[in-house]
Parts: C-alpha cells; structure tokens; sequence
C-alpha cells in the first residue's frame, strides 16, 4: 500500500474545487478569493500521515494547487507560483504539511494516553517511515 491513491484523490477535488471557485467567484475581490483559497485549499486531510508515495504523486498535487491560485488571481502559467504565493501571503502546500506534521507530531509527543504513550515507545515508531517523514520535513539537514 502507498499513500499515491489519497494524493490522487486530493489532487482530484481540488481540481473541482478550484475549477468551481474560478467559475464561480471570478468577479471577487482578491482578498476575498485569498480567504476562498486559504479554505478550500489548506484542508488536505491526513497528508501528515503520508509517508510512502512517489514524489511524481505529490508534485501533481503541488502543480494542481500551483494552478488554482494562479487561476484564481488572473496570472499566465508562465508566473513564478513561488512568487504569488509570497506576494499574497499564502501557504503552498510545504508549508502546508509542515504545519499538520508538527501540529500532530506534538500531540502524539504531548500526549498522556497510555495507549499512545506506548506505541509512542515503540521501536515502529521510533524508527519508522511515518516518524522519517516527519523530521525529514520539520528539520533541515546540513549536508557536507
């Protein structure tokens, strides 16, 4: 099992989700599409807990975002994404999972449970991809 099928499905209705915006709230302010994006946009249910996929898979799912926001302000494809992201103070989908990781990273971390606190102790959590993922996310490594 790889997490590519729930990748494929996000891509997908945010793929209707942004054609839909662009159809109908094309006559908004941009602020008001900014709003539109950041929640229509930013929900990517359980993409903390991808950790075995194909980058091609989640490079669509980048791409399909890429386009919805360029899209929903009006910019050729041969904008820089980076750069309207920036501009508009948006979150690209990155930073996006680097929120949701830590966010449910710390109250895996945090957590009383007995349940949890063991698995947390596990050497499958401890060494498994899920907790791969996730640092290799949260922190940059210096290489060299």
């Amino acid at each position: 099992m790889t997490d590519d099928d729930d990748i494929i499905k996000e891509t997908t209705k945010l793929l209707v989700v942004g054609n839909t915006l662009q159809r109908k709230f094309s006559y908004c302010s941009r602020k008001v599409k900014m709003e539109l994006f950041r929640s229509h946009c930013y929900s990517i249910y359980c993409n903390s807990l991808w950790s075995w996929f194909k980058v091609a898979t989640l490079n669509r799912l980048k791409v399909c975002q890429n386009d919805i926001l360029q899209m929903l302000l009006g910019l050729p494809r041969c904008c820089s994404s980076s750069l309207a992201f920036a501009r508009n103070g948006m979150n690209n989908l990155d930073v996006i999972r680097r929120h949701s990781v830590f966010s449910l990273r710390s109250r895996v971390e945090l957590s009383t449970n007995s349940i949890i606190t063991s698995i947390r102790q596990s050497s499958a959590y401890v060494c498994g991809p899920i907790q791969q993922r996730w640092l290799g996310l949260l922190f940059v490594q210096n290489v060299g």
